[in-house]
């Protein structure tokens, strides 16, 4: 049984538009297969359908067409039950700001059923998880927006959900903080076996914690894989550097003499950057030449394609419609 999965996921939308009726399509088609136990990244520009796709997924949205299914639970017929299986924590979330950390916690394991027996234990568990000990008899008014931040993934986690859907998890945290947030997001996915469902614009994040990623715009996904599958979507494109102990042009006339595709010379770092097409069988014989040459070399490396990059030009470079039909009002 796979954690979340969905067939032909829409959402439309009929909006107003310089006084106009219009029609807008959020998410467009959107067919996913995610195990359990998966962190699934959704990277996408602002307004791609990122978080429409999410509250589809958590019960919260009716699809127009298509549907999803959460641990075999159908979103629709299901919804209540779905809901009650997942953690979420939207883009923007609120805390009741005079209530203690403890109390608003105490309150969200209340409305999710959470034995009373239990829930002591489990505010204690997630306090510690994101160390948080000192500010559980505080408003959560009171706490910074970073720590507000803490508090409200803990509170998506109080009645401990097999599913979790979280929506910039580590968005307003500090380094370390954010830093804490990933690793317990891989210590609750490999030894728990929680299946986490991202949705950030943190390309760093997506790169070390997820399983797959899919890239959405306009609401479709155009493209999906691992983070290696990807960046292999440009691997024809890897720069190699060679940086030097001294400087002279003559470096420089060495690699424009040869008709080498020189992509950028950097004097002051002492580095010239070239495109090799046949890396493993090129390099060794540029090298040979250049200790020939006597060009005392300190450093060769080979810079491969980022997340980072394929995303942005994957997106860049996707024109699909917007598919919006105006009509007169």
């Amino acid at each position: 049984m796979l954690a979340v999965e969905t067939r032909n996921l829409t959402k439309d939308y009929d909006i107003k538009k310089d006084g106009k009726r219009a029609h807008l399509r959020a998410v467009d088609g959107l067919d996913l297969a995610i195990e359990k136990s998966e962190i699934y990244c959704l990277l996408g520009p602002n307004g791609s359908g990122k978080t429409t796709t999410t509250r589809l997924l958590a019960g919260i949205l009716r699809p127009s067409v298509g549907g999803a299914r959460i641990l075999g639970l159908d979103v629709v017929e299901d919804a209540s039950q779905v809901r009650s299986i997942v953690g979420l924590l939207t883009e923007t979330p609120a805390l009741y700001e005079r209530l203690t950390v403890r109390q608003n916690l105490t309150f969200i394991a209340n409305l999710y059923d959470v034995p009373k027996e239990e829930i002591k234990t489990r505010i204690e568990e997630l306090i510690n998880l994101f160390d948080l000990p000192e500010k559980i008899d505080l408003p959560a008014g009171s706490l910074s927006k970073g720590m507000r931040q803490k508090v409200a993934i803990a509170r998506s986690m109080i009645h401990d959900p097999p599913v979790i859907f979280l929506d910039e998890p580590t968005a307003s945290l500090a380094p370390e903080s954010a830093k804490v947030v990933r690793d317990q997001i891989l210590k609750l996915s490999k030894l728990e076996k929680r299946t986490f469902f991202l949705c950030t614009h943190n390309l760093f994040e997506a790169e070390r914690l997820s399983t797959r990623v899919g890239i959405i715009n306009h609401g479709k996904l155009i493209s999906e894989g691992t983070p290696t599958q990807l960046r292999d979507l440009k691997k024809d494109e890897t720069t190699t550097v060679f940086r030097f102990a001294v400087w002279d042009d003559v470096i420089k006339n060495f690699f424009q003499e040869r008709n080498y595709d020189v992509l950028d010379i950097n004097p002051e770092r002492k580095s010239i950057s070239i495109f090799i097409r046949e890396i493993e069988k090129e390099t060794p014989t540029i090298i040979d030449e250049l200790i020939k040459q006597n060009f005392p070399m300190f450093e060769v490396r080979h810079e491969y394609p980022t997340l980072e990059r394929v995303y942005l030009e994957l997106v860049m470079s996707e024109n699909l419609p917007r598919n919006q039909e105006e009509e007169e009002s």
